[in-house]
């Protein structure tokens, strides 16, 4: 490297952010080893396991489905990356699936539960992963296609530990 590349590299270069702070543990209560129930039915349709990564700057999921709605076989797989962004105190969420999609979240923690929102502009999904007394994890989605003015409900888990 030249020394105007190792002065311009040094100008670029911040502090590093300390993640042990309440903002970037603020999902932790989702770390662990899950069995997924889908409430409406009582049935167990998929494993997860969430997992600290980045020397616990990030969170990472895998999850495997394989139950699909109406107790169809599925082979259903999701992979996500969470992590606190300290520029914009926001908590970001990159999910891509089995089939290609690719959902970016946005959101907070709000009352001790993680609120994540798509927005696409007509189409706009909210996550809200909560932790219950019992030591389970409730994740409900919701979909809206006015602008968030009205939402639907698309999903209703609970995680309980393996």
């Amino acid at each position: 490297m030249t020394l105007i590349a190792l002065a311009l590299a040094a100008l670029v270069q911040t502090a590093p952010v300390d993640c042990s702070d309440a903002d970037h543990r603020a999902f932790d209560f989702w770390l662990g080893e899950w069995r997924v129930t889908a409430v409406a039915s009582g049935t167990v349709v998929a494993d997860s396991r969430i997992e600290s990564a980045a020397a616990g700057c990030a969170i990472q999921e895998t999850y495997h489905q394989t139950v699909g709605p109406g107790g169809t076989p599925t082979d259903y797989r999701g992979v996500s990356f969470s992590a606190f962004d300290p520029i914009d105190r926001l908590w970001r969420q990159f999910y891509v699936d089995s089939g290609g999609t690719v959902w970016e979240f946005a959101g907070r923690s709000v009352d001790g539960a993680m609120v994540l929102i798509v927005d696409r502009g007509d189409l706009q999904r909210r996550m809200t992963v909560a932790p219950s007394d019992d030591g389970s994890v409730r994740q409900t989605g919701e979909v809206s296609r006015d602008g968030g003015q009205t939402w639907a409900p698309d999903y209703d888990f609970i995680y309980r530990r393996r």
